[in-house]
């Protein structure tokens, strides 16, 4: 069961961003997603084309020259966005996850500096701190030196090398705990980028590893200072962000159900894609409900739970839209098999070891579901 209060109605502002992000996702994104999946990098006409809509600053505070919209529509604005090209939609989201972190952190001066520009898109912003919730030895460590301090390690994720200017990076301090900062991509000899990961879904994210070596941050650079216990509790508290990217393309694979049902005449294949589309907006309701809600009772288990089900709808949703147009959809160059590795993705993008099982577990119970026939 949901939690009591339902989603407040998007205010003038929100719905105008909405508006703007669904028009920049029809007349520009969707008809290029698929030369856009086999780039090398993400146009920057894209990024420009967000930013002149004020996308880049969504949920950036509106003292900081964002919009400072709520988070319910900065996912709608992603699953959008997520619907027309997802790896514009994924690299858009390290840029919008940076922001709101820089915001919420303790460097009054750092916000005024950077969050500006960001939201302006005059700079842009990436992030690289997933490995923080890997167990075992830190992988990036830093040492405190004078007034400074010193970060070594290897940063094995960083989406957007080449493309942004920034990129919020976090290491453990000797006591354990997790300092973020944000520093500029070109610093020397002391960050090596790797050459772009060669992956199955996203390729033109320009995904990178990154090795630090004596990098130095001053104070202006620290954005906040974390135990693993607040850690955690942040990323309880965001798990449910990225369904918004699952639900994207289970709406595009919807979509394309309907438009094959369409063309052929086929009874089936549309009440396959009424049926994606309804699931599509139960899930969403379910992540809005318990959503950027951490007091509600059983939040954390009811989030990992709800995640698992829009990782499970894209998947599914993808999977149908390939087998329904058949062998063409393996073609680099088709819609079908370009959502089907980016639901895929998606399965991976900021996972908790609870999300993996619950989401294996969520496949198995579909898997040995008694059956009838």
């Amino acid at each position: 069961m949901s939690p009591g209060s339902p989603t407040p109605p998007a205010t003038a502002g929100s719905a105008a961003l909405i508006e703007r992000a669904r028009r920049l996702a029809t007349l520009v994104l969707a008809p290029s997603a698929n030369a856009t999946d086999q780039a090398a990098a993400v146009p920057r006409e894209h990024l420009r084309a967000l930013a002149d809509a004020g996308l880049l600053g969504t949920a950036t505070p509106a003292c900081y020259g964002g919009h400072g919209a709520p988070p319910h529509v900065a996912r709608e604005v992603l699953e959008i966005l997520a619907g027309a090209c997802g790896v514009t939609a994924f690299v858009h989201m390290q840029h919008a996850a940076a922001c709101p972190l820089i915001a919420r952190g303790d460097n009054e001066a750092l916000k005024e500096r950077v969050l500006p520009r960001f939201a302006a898109g005059e700079r842009f912003c990436t992030v690289g701190f997933s490995h923080v919730r890997r167990p075992g030895p830190p992988m990036v460590n830093v040492e405190p030196d004078g007034d400074r301090f010193r970060f070594d390690g290897t940063v094995p994720w960083l989406t957007g090398h080449g493309i942004a200017d920034d990129a919020v990076i976090a290491g453990a301090l000797p006591d354990g705990r997790l300092m973020y900062v944000l520093t500029p991509l070109e610093a020397g000899n002391s960050i090596e980028a790797s050459p772009p990961l060669r992956l199955s879904a996203m390729n033109a994210s320009a995904t990178v590893s990154l090795t630090l070596r004596d990098l130095r941050v001053g104070p202006e650079q620290v954005i906040t200072t974390l135990t693993r216990e607040q850690q955690a509790a942040r990323d309880a508290a965001g798990l449910l962000t990225p369904s918004a990217l699952s639900l994207g393309a289970a709406g595009a694979a919807a979509a394309l159900l309907a438009d094959l049902a369409e063309r052929r005449g086929s009874a089936r294949l549309a009440d396959a894609a009424r049926a994606f589309e309804e699931e599509r907006e139960s899930a969403r309701a379910e992540v809005d409900a318990w959503a950027d809600r951490p007091e509600a009772e059983g939040q954390a288990e009811h989030a990992v739970r709800v995640r698992a089900w829009c990782i499970d709808l894209g998947v599914r949703a993808a999977h149908a839209a390939v087998a329904a147009t058949g062998g063409s959809a393996n073609l680099l160059d088709h819609a079908a098999q370009r959502l089907f590795r980016e639901a895929m993705l998606y399965s991976l993008t900021a996972q908790t070891r609870d999300l993996q099982t619950a989401t294996v577990q969520r496949l198995l119970e579909r898997a040995t579901r008694p059956r009838s026939g």
